[in-house]
């Protein structure tokens, strides 16, 4: 999977996971409190968008 791929893809991703962490709260498989666990990752998000643009920037290409 290419960079740009990956960068396309990194907010549906995001976006379903949240989703599907929605979705076991509301059925009880899980508590309120992951939140706070993934609310600790936050810095992943931001490393992410960092390499893909330093990687997207080495490729010669902005678009």
């Amino acid at each position: 999977m290419t960079t740009r791929r990956f960068a396309e893809l990194l907010l549906p991703l995001l976006v379903l996971g949240a989703g599907i962490v929605l979705l076991l709260n509301t059925l009880d498989v899980v508590s309120w409190a992951v939140w706070q666990e993934i609310a600790r990752f936050w810095p992943v998000l931001l490393i992410a968008i960092g390499l893909s643009a330093i990687f997207r920037s080495l490729r010669g290409g902005s678009s």
